[in-house]
């Protein structure tokens, strides 16, 4: 009787204890945890300057300016409920533009690192413009004209979501180097960066 107490007594701890091992997250080395080139390139160049400005055909102007810029690293050992380990990127901007009217979106562009699986992300939130994904589209190495400019070397996001309105963003076109290039509507306008 005594035994079969102790028996089931030490099979309720070692339970406990399995159960609470595989609860823990685990610490990674920095390498696991560093952003991959590409998706860092990308964000790197659409931070090197705090406003952009676009202009359409009629030289109406939307101005954007960075409000917040984070970097969130995650990656401490923990018990039960932890967040799992990640890096994250992030500028959140405004829409400060007075020739067309202002819409409170919320704006951001995020890169993210999950150690666990050694992949990335990125997810791009403009003008009710969605994109995530773990790939970064292809580098266009073609020649578009954007509003009289001739443009090389861009990434082409577009969005699965049916839009509706006529100023959300259908596609957005981001230059490894330089930022962002421009983005097209749904009604057709096309928007062009002023340093272009």
């Amino acid at each position: 009787m005594i035994y079969s107490w102790r028996v089931t007594t030490l099979s309720f701890f070692i339970a406990i204890f399995f159960l609470c091992y595989s609860c823990v997250t685990k610490v990674y080395p920095d390498e696991r945890m560093a952003i991959d080139s590409s998706f860092k390139m990308l964000f790197n160049s659409l931070i090197s300057k705090d406003t952009f400005a676009f202009t359409d055909l009629m030289n109406h102007r939307k101005v954007f300016a960075i409000t917040k810029l984070d970097s969130i690293v995650s990656n401490e050992k923990g018990w039960f409920i932890n967040q799992s380990p990640y890096k994250l990127l992030r500028i959140r901007f405004k829409d400060l533009g007075t020739d067309t009217p202002e819409l409170d979106r919320e704006n951001e562009i995020y890169v993210m690192k999950d150690p666990k699986t050694a992949g990335g992300s990125i997810g791009i939130q403009f003008n009710n413009f969605y994109f995530t994904d773990s790939i970064i589209p292809s580098l266009n190495h073609d020649t578009i004209d954007i509003n009289g400019k001739k443009i090389i070397d861009y990434y082409l996001f577009e969005t699965s979501l049916k839009l509706k309105h006529p100023d959300d963003v259908k596609e957005l076109y981001i230059s490894p180097v330089k930022g962002f290039i421009g983005f097209k509507t749904v009604s057709g306008e096309v928007w062009l960066n002023e340093l272009e």
